[in-house]
């Protein structure tokens, strides 16, 4: 059926007005009515659009006819909120989202959506629903479906294959839906350049969809579990004649198919696409599961790069030279002399309208011999140095750190070392880094703790937290 054959071609006109988010705010308060009530009154409708439009401005669009009365105009030339919601309504029933009727047997007005209007309102208030939802457990549901099925008959037979069918497009739709956002997120830790927003990426958007998807497929609805049992029930059934000539005689009843031919093709085609998806499946969590730690790499990768860039030589040098700046005439000469007894810098140049240019002297610089190190202490701190910044953030260091952290724990109901953000110390840059990597690789083999997300974030000594526990694993 051709789409525009069935709405108005000016329906979705709505959300390409300037008036768009009034009219999408008015189509969610019309869905809302939807929700709650069975008919809806036209002026309880009103109501709610002079509420929601009382303090908006709204501009008329060219064909609406505005009233030319003096009560139609409030304010500075604006039009009073009953007739912007009358200018509302009656654009919504001119683009085909609803009709205007009495209640039968009354003078009551109310109003009623088209049926198609309902759905597309569903899907704009799902889009709009940023909320993480629960995934369902599709597999099991899917499995258990068919067992039960097989031990009752082909009445509840054709039902259960009606509801697999649906769960497995679901299925197959969640999946690709994470596996797709999983490149998207891939290519934002190429373009984000700041630590926050790395942080925000992970935590606020991408670890709220693995949860949702990812984790649950993994462990309590495992593909790999119920994978096989599936394919072999619909085997069986495809096998069975007598089951699939009493499912037809079921889809009959129902009237939903013209001749049993007819029905028993669309039996046959809900057991190939179920058993195609499942026999797929294997390739499609093999393909997740390769984005999914992709992910995981080049984030931590990024943001412990990002994290120890101004630990690097470059910028202790630059720190030094910000000390240098603030520091009074004695102690720029202290800090100066130290600067060219151990490092070679030259002087950089430049040329404007208002310099005095002289032209470089070029000289030849002798061959000489290496020079004696003046002070050994000072090259006993350089090596000390460059071994800090080799194992500034290992993996054992990490380790050290969390223990550190349990000396402040309390005792869970097992027995358990458990500490909370609140009581958390973080006094440098090391220790915010050092705390974000210990949650980071807290899933990683040899980790003696484990990391509980609580949500939101904690404030500590300038630094922004996740609001998290860490537990010490059982002995």
């Amino acid at each position: 059926m051709n789409l525009f054959s069935m709405i108005p071609g000016n329906f979705f006109s709505l959300l390409s007005s300037g008036n768009r988010e009034i009219y999408f705010d008015a189509l969610m308060v019309l869905n809302d009515f939807l929700k709650n009530n069975l008919t809806i009154r036209l002026d309880d409708y009103i109501s709610s659009l002079i509420a929601l439009i009382e303090d908006r401005n709204f501009i008329p669009e060219a064909e609406d006819e505005t009233p030319d009365l003096p009560e139609a105009v409030q304010g500075e030339g604006g039009l009073a909120p009953n007739v912007k919601a009358r200018l509302i309504l009656n654009r919504l029933i001119k683009t085909g989202w609803i009709d205007k009727e009495e209640m039968d047997g009354t003078f009551t007005e109310i109003i009623t959506p088209r049926d198609y209007a309902i759905r597309v309102m569903r899907l704009l208030d799902e889009l709009r629903d940023d909320r993480v939802h629960e995934y369902n457990s599709l597999v099991y549901s899917t499995y258990s479906a068919l067992k039960q099925a097989m031990a009752e008959g082909p009445r509840e037979m054709f039902d259960a294959l009606l509801a697999v069918r649906r769960n497995t497009e679901q299925l197959s739709y969640e999946l690709k839906t994470f596996y797709h956002n999983t490149r998207s997120y891939l290519k934002r830790i190429q373009e984000q350049n700041n630590v926050n927003d790395l942080l925000e990426n992970h935590f606020e958007k991408f670890k709220p969809l693995a949860d949702r998807i990812y984790h649950p497929i993994k462990t309590m609805d495992s593909i790999h579990r119920y994978r096989t049992p599936v394919r072999e029930i619909l085997s069986k059934i495809q096998e069975d004649g007598e089951l699939i000539s009493g499912m037809r005689e079921r889809a009959m009843t129902v009237r939903k198919y013209e001749t049993g031919d007819e029905a028993g093709e669309e039996i046959l085609s809900a057991i190939h696409y179920t058993m195609d998806v499942y026999e797929n499946l294997g390739n499609t969590t093999d393909e997740i599961d390769k984005r999914y730690h992709a992910y995981i790499k080049n984030s931590i990768d990024k943001m412990t790069y990002m994290m120890s860039a101004d630990q690097s030589v470059k910028g202790k040098i630059m720190d030094i030279l910000k000390a240098y700046g603030k520091a009074s005439g004695v102690e720029q000469d202290r800090i100066g002399g130290i600067l060219e007894a151990n490092i070679c810098i030259d002087r950089q140049h430049f040329l404007d309208g208002e310099s005095l240019f002289h032209r470089s002297i070029l000289s030849r610089r002798p061959d000489g011999g290496a020079l004696e190190i003046a002070d050994q202490q000072d090259f006993a701190d350089l090596e000390r140095l460059a071994g800090e910044l080799k194992n500034m953030y290992s993996l054992e260091r990490i380790r050290r750190f969390v223990e550190g952290l349990f000396s402040a724990a309390v005792r869970d109901a097992a027995g358990n070392a458990l500490v909370e953000s609140a009581n958390i110390y973080v006094g440098s840059d090391s220790d915010f880094i050092l705390l974000i990597l210990s949650l980071l690789r807290s899933r990683e083999q040899g980790m003696g703790y484990t990391v509980e997300l609580e949500g939101g974030r904690v404030k500590k000594n300038g630094y922004h937290i996740p609001n998290m526990k860490f537990r010490k694993k059982g002995r």
